[in-house]
Parts: structure tokens; sequence; C-alpha cells
């Protein structure tokens, strides 16, 4: 079990309290941030045995994204179960995330996440799992300001592979699928078998 605290703990810092899906997030400074099922940051809390894929976001991302398969198939089914290789039943933290760019601070990157639509090439593509869940608007956002946030970032999501598996991530292969449950890439990739899910020609204006 991993908590919130705990991985902020683990570089040095301290979350910020916890802001629901879609809350604006009062900092304009850098810094990294984590997405959880939990309301309460000492608690392994909102867990579920699996996650459900929300139909009308499916049905949206597929007009947008006509190419959209999963090793072939493109029915809602075959995407929860490809989905729900990556699930972790027994952990909350679904997603880290850093924003290290002087023009997009923490509550512009959230913002950006928030507004995103799945399919579309921007504004925030990364972590777009998140986004398909039928339990969105019941996460939580937790950030915390700091130097060198990518940095941080990375130690944080070792940290999380090596708390969840129980061993170091130099024992461990296929690293990607350690990761949390939306993020799909850091130095190395999440190896799934999603094809074509961004539009060639779409990108949500803001």
């Amino acid at each position: 079990m991993i908590t919130v605290n705990d991985i902020f703990k683990k570089v040095g810092l301290k979350p910020s309290q916890p802001y629901p899906w879609g809350t604006v997030i009062p900092e304009f400074g850098n810094g990294v941030y984590v997405i959880s099922t939990s309301s309460n940051p000492a608690k392994n809390e909102g867990i579920t045995p699996q996650c459900t894929i929300e139909k009308a976001v499916f049905k949206k991302w597929k007009e947008l994204s006509p190419d959209l398969n999963v090793d072939g198939e493109n029915s809602i089914n075959h995407f929860q179960n490809e989905l729900n290789k990556y699930w972790k039943p027994n952990q909350n933290i679904l997603y880290i995330g850093e924003s290290s760019s002087e023009t997009n601070g923490l509550s512009k990157r959230i913002k950006q996440f928030y507004d995103h639509q799945v399919g579309c090439k921007g504004p925030h593509t990364g972590g777009y799992w998140i986004k398909l869940l039928a339990q969105l608007n019941d996460l939580n956002v937790y950030y915390a300001v700091c130097d060198n946030p990518r940095d941080t970032e990375f130690k944080m999501l070792m940290y999380f592979i090596e708390k969840s598996i129980g061993k170091s991530f130099y024992e461990l292969q296929s690293l990607g699928s350690h990761l949390p449950f939306a993020n799909l890439k850091v130095d190395f990739q999440k190896k799934h078998g999603i094809s074509n899910a961004v539009s060639k020609n779409s990108r949500k204006k803001k």
C-alpha cells in the first residue's frame, strides 16, 4: 500500500490538500502532482477491483480516431480488458505528473489535463487513460512546488514501482507495466496494445 503522503515524503515534500477533479489549483509555480482515488493523503481509499470506461467518452474517442483499436479490435469491452491489465486494484495512486515550464505552472498544466479530450493531440495527451474512467469526477489532485520537477517526478515513479512490487526496479523487467495506471512513459514506455489513439487532424482548442 502506498499513500499520497508516502510518495511525497520520499522526495522530501508535503502534499497539498486534496482538490477534487476539476477544481482550479491555486499554484502558478512549477512542481509535481499526483492523481489519486483517495481524498485522504494518509489513507489508501477509493480503490476498486477493476476500472470501468465511461461509454460516452469512448464513443467520442472513436469518432475522433476512427482507426482506434486494441490488438486489431475496437469494442469497448476489448479496451476495458486492456486497461484492466494495468489497473492496480490495491493502489490509490493513478498518475504522477510534473510541470517544469516557465510559462506553464501547476495551475495551468493541471487545467490542461482537465480540459483534454481523449483522441485530441493536446493539450495534455500524457495520462489520457485517466480521462476514460467512469469514476473520473471522484478523483483527487495533490501537488507540491519543488525544484527540478522532472527529476522529482522520476524519483516518485521509481519509488511507486519499488514499493508496490517489493523489489528494486533494477531487478524488474518491463518496468513500464509497473508504472501507475495512467503513466504511459517516463524514460521508458508502458507496452500496451492500443493503436491510433490520437487523431491525426484533431486538437482541442482552448
